[in-house]
């Protein structure tokens, strides 16, 4: 099954504005569509639609999916977004993540 998966970021200030993804299979490593560069609003739409969305980090030549990304409300009605690491997850964030 495909997964919603970030491999990339574009801050502004202290938030992400846009993200690299695609869809991503874990089962056999691979992307099943192109990625794309979105505004993090299409993530959030997303996330509050019931898809999974996580991140993804190359380590050591191998890829691997890391937290799961959640909607994170800001002051004014921003709406932005993080990752949540869970036990025995990678512990990796958005941070960690290449710029796009």
């Amino acid at each position: 099954m495909a997964t919603l998966a970030i491999d990339g970021v574009r801050w502004t200030n202290d938030r992400v504005t846009n993200v690299r993804w695609g869809s991503f299979d874990a089962s056999t490593n691979s992307w099943t569509t192109p990625t794309t560069i979105v505004d993090v609003a299409q993530v959030v739409d997303a996330i509050r639609s019931g898809k999974e969305v996580r991140t993804l980090f190359k380590l050591g030549g191998r890829t691997f999916l890391g937290p799961k990304v959640t909607a994170l409300p800001y002051t004014g009605g921003h709406v932005g977004i993080e990752a949540r690491v869970q036990d025995g997850q990678l512990e990796k964030s958005l941070e960690d993540l290449p710029p796009v």
